[in-house]
């Protein structure tokens, strides 16, 4: 009788698991209906719990991990499937290649998407982007047999976190670091439909050793109850760029006045539009805007598109940017480098590995693009690659992945250029589904000279030390064109401006009731890449204060004025009239090359040289005198070159 029972107890649960498993199925059938793929999930790992025999709860449990980017479990499961011998739908047959070559197994996930075109006509609607999944599929295998040699760090639990923490920006110098983190703690203290908080935006400091400080929030008002992510930053961190949802996805902007940001303000037309606008990036003269949007009329998908700024302060019409950089699928996360010709951004085209791949192209003197380069593995993975910035110098580059040594779903990483050398390319973006793939033993050449001056400091009260909100132009002497128009931080005096190779730069630094300070800078093509550091203190009009005019250049060994002399002497015109009691003495100095008798007569020429101007200009005679000193007034040493140039100079002397 007992046996009897036994018997009868298991040809119950034989009929029972299953049974159970079933009811499990249909109810994880019923979530994916509904797009839950987390509680569907659930379902099928209950249902393989009563069946672990059942392949179609393991194919479907596949694509549910696989909608939620848990791929190395949908990799599991495809392939627990795969030897229970279901027989893969279409859909399935797409996740499971993907899951594959998000974990980096791309010579794996081939045969499966070869075999599905196969099966296909090319009229069906999943053929074309098949087709590209095959052309990424083999980029892939491509790139990942030839790593390019840089060294990609984890910046760490300090700043990382166990929730996603991504889309960082950078100040030009690196001393400030922005992210969006949907840590604990977010500003509102609400949750998200997906399980998370909402995005906020966070801050970390470069400390004199080269770590990062503890990041902390921002708050108000950059920081609201709802989703608040940064997206890009200007070269002197002192312009903030947000994303927000609202209008069906816009850009605002925030700027840093003194310690307090403004609040966000919506960048309106022709920028922002009812469709979605996720990305943005400002040069580092910020005169020319690039941002996403995927607006009708672009080439497909999201785009990139180019504003600059008019006369009036306004932004000009977008222009797309067209082929070779947008294609027919996504282009996101613009960022252009401060050498002002460099642009780098993510596609997710036929030249990725799969997923958003970084690219680089440039900027040529005719306003056309060199065709883009897949910055190539390890940077880029199969998986998704955004929002990367680099630092002015070109060593390290900021960007958010998930990879094996993450803290969370993303961390922000460093990359560091410093040991690469330039190699020989792989691939190029195209605009066309089968872009051609050279063959070549060298990863891609992402390593680039940024040809640059980065000119930085403090202004502040030469009188009481106090720091000042100074305006700083930036003028090209030759073309006599302004080219760029900042602020220096009122409450640090801080400023930070970029200077790209191949002009002759003048810069004034003004301040209401402050005698102005002129530097120039000549950046050569073949110069490379350099940091002046230079504080400056500003005096206010006094009897007896010197003004050195450096932006006044003679031909050589005379005292003709040349013309890119013709900034900086109408604004010593510009000063002179906006102060009718002004007086003034021009003086002229030159270094110890030649006869003091030489020296002198000539200093003295170039002084009247521009005294002539401003007398031609209008200024009345009895305002103006002139001198000159010869070599007898050093500033500098004459022993060398750049000493003697300093001492080359002509003042104004209050009187």
């Amino acid at each position: 009788m007992k046996t009897f029972r036994w018997i009868i107890s298991g040809l119950f649960l034989l009929y029972a698991q299953p049974h159970k498993a079933e009811k499990h199925s249909r109810r994880a059938e019923e979530l994916m209906e509904l797009n839950d793929f987390a509680n569907a999930l659930a379902e099928y790992e209950t249902a393989i719990q009563f069946n672990p025999l059942s392949a179609e709860a393991y194919a479907n449990g596949g694509y549910c991990a696989w909608r939620l980017r848990q791929n190395r479990k949908a990799v599991e499961y495809f392939e627990k499937a795969e030897r229970l011998g279901v027989n893969f739908s279409p859909r399935l047959i797409v996740a499971y290649a993907d899951a594959l070559q998000r974990t980096g197994q791309p010579s794996r996930a081939r045969p499966l998407v070869e075999r599905l075109l196969a099966q296909l006509r090319p009229s069906d609607p999943m053929y074309a982007s098949l087709k590209v999944t095959l052309q990424q599929l083999k980029n892939a295998e491509t790139y990942l047999q030839n790593p390019i040699k840089v060294e990609i760090r984890n910046l760490g639990g300090a700043l990382n976190s166990p929730a996603p923490d991504y889309a960082p920006v950078i100040s030009a110098d690196e001393s400030v670091l922005l992210f969006t983190s949907r840590r604990a703690g977010s500003t509102g203290g609400k949750i998200a439909s997906d399980g998370l908080p909402y995005e906020d935006i966070y801050i970390s400091e470069k400390r004199i050793d080269g770590t990062w400080s503890p990041p902390r929030n921002l708050g108000a008002p950059l920081n609201t109850p709802f989703h608040d992510a940064c997206i890009a930053l200007s070269a002197d961190g002192q312009t903030l760029f947000l994303f927000n949802s609202e209008n069906g996805g816009d850009i605002f902007v925030s700027r840093l006045k003194g310690t307090k940001w403004s609040s966000p303000k919506n960048l309106g037309s022709p920028i922002n539009s009812k469709y979605w606008e996720p990305s943005v990036c400002l040069s580092a003269d910020e005169r020319t805007l690039f941002f996403v949007s995927d607006r009708p009329g672009g080439m497909g998908g999201r785009d990139i598109y180019m504003c600059r700024r008019l006369p009036n302060g306004k932004w000009s019409a977008p222009i797309n940017l067209g082929p070779p950089i947008n294609t027919p699928y996504d282009e996101d996360g613009p960022f252009f480098h401060p050498d002002g010709k460099t642009l780098f951004y993510s596609s997710n085209g036929p030249s990725s590995m799969g997923g958003f791949d970084i690219f680089r192209t440039e900027m040529r003197p005719d306003s056309t693009w060199s065709p883009p380069i897949n910055l190539g593995y390890p940077i880029n993975t199969p998986g998704d690659e955004i929002y990367f910035v680099l630092s002015a110098n070109g060593i390290h580059g900021y960007y958010a992945s998930e990879r094996e040594d993450s803290y969370g779903e993303k961390d922000i990483y460093l990359v560091d250029f410093s040991t690469l050398r330039e190699e020989k390319p792989i691939a190029q973006q195209a605009d066309s589904l089968e872009p051609k793939i050279e063959p070549a033993s060298e990863p891609a050449p992402i390593s680039f000279r940024p040809n640059l001056t980065l000119f930085t400091g403090i202004v502040y009260d030469a009188q009481t030390r106090e720091p000042l909100e100074a305006t700083i132009t930036v003028l090209d002497n030759v073309k006599g064109d302004t080219i760029a128009v900042l602020t220096s931080n009122a409450a640090t005096g801080k400023y930070l401006v970029s200077l790209p190779a191949g002009r002759n730069y003048g810069i004034a630094v003004t301040a209401p009731g402050y005698v102005f300070h002129s530097e120039n800078f000549i950046v050569e093509e073949t110069q490379g890449y350099r940091e002046v550091r230079k504080d400056i203190g500003l005096e206010k009009y006094k009897t007896g204060t010197v003004i050195v005019l450096r932006n006044i250049f003679f031909d050589f060994d005379k005292a003709t004025l040349r013309p890119e002399s013709k900034a900086e002497l109408e604004r010593v015109y510009q000063i002179l009239m906006e102060n009718p009691k002004l007086k003034i003495r021009i003086a002229g100095h030159t270094d110890n090359i030649g006869s003091e008798e030489y020296n002198q007569r000539l200093s003295e020429n170039r002084a009247k040289a521009v005294y002539e101007y401003l007398i031609k200009r209008g200024v009345p005679a009895d305002r103006l005198s002139f001198i000159g000193y010869g070599e007898s007034r050093p500033i500098d040493t004459n022993d060398t070159e750049e000493g003697r140039q300093n001492n080359r100079r002509v003042e104004l002397e209050i009187l």
